[in-house]
């Protein structure tokens, strides 16, 4: 797991922790960023993503600290010595070897790039994209165009985040869908 990252895509940026999987990145900062990423895959085939790994620390620190690292020892060393996890580590190394863009250590631990290619798939969902469109349903959640039909949640089209916020969203315009279907059912009985 990479601990309290910071991911960085078209501008936009969201921290928090990221796990490496065998399929790929998860956490709420890929979360976060999965609509622009998405439609930059959907475009363009892939999307880089950047990893800050060392957030809380400013650039000047970062370069103080590689400064004191002995430059006999080997990069594993070195990413070692400046408390990186095993994880961090590696996916460091691998887009080193990649894309070392003629980058110092210190500014490379603050712009690891990840080249992302496909969203999981939807056996591995936690959330989907796509849903029914604001503008086809009322203040009431009602479809415009089937009324007596209402939808909540992730019926909706919305970037949804996942856990808590995801399932409140879901728990309240289901409240509000449920007053929506007792009004109409009010007017409407007899």
């Amino acid at each position: 797991m990479l601990k309290s990252v910071t991911a960085h895509f078209e501008g936009r940026k969201s921290r928090g922790d990221i796990t490496v999987t065998k399929n790929g990145l998860e956490g709420a900062p890929i979360y976060a960023l999965s609509a622009p990423l998405r439609q930059r895959i959907t475009s363009q085939g892939a999307a880089e993503l950047r990893i800050d790994l060392r957030p809380i620390m400013s650039m000047d620190q970062s370069r103080e600290n590689v400064a004191r690292l002995r430059p006999r020892e080997s990069q594993s060393n070195h990413l070692r010595r400046l408390g990186l996890s095993p994880v961090a580590r590696g996916l460091f190394q691998e887009a080193w070897f990649d894309h070392r863009d003629g980058l110092d250590l210190a500014t490379a631990l603050h712009n690891v790039p990840v080249r992302l290619e496909q969203p999981a798939d939807m056996a591995r969902a936690i959330s989907v994209a796509g849903g029914v469109r604001q503008a086809a349903v009322d203040s009431g959640f009602m479809l415009r165009q089937r009324p007596g039909v209402f939808v909540a949640g992730e019926m909706l089209d919305w970037e949804a985040p996942t856990g808590g916020y995801l399932l409140q969203a879901c728990f309240s315009t289901g409240y509000l869908a449920a007053l929506s279907v007792e009004k109409w059912l009010t007017r409407h009985a007899g």
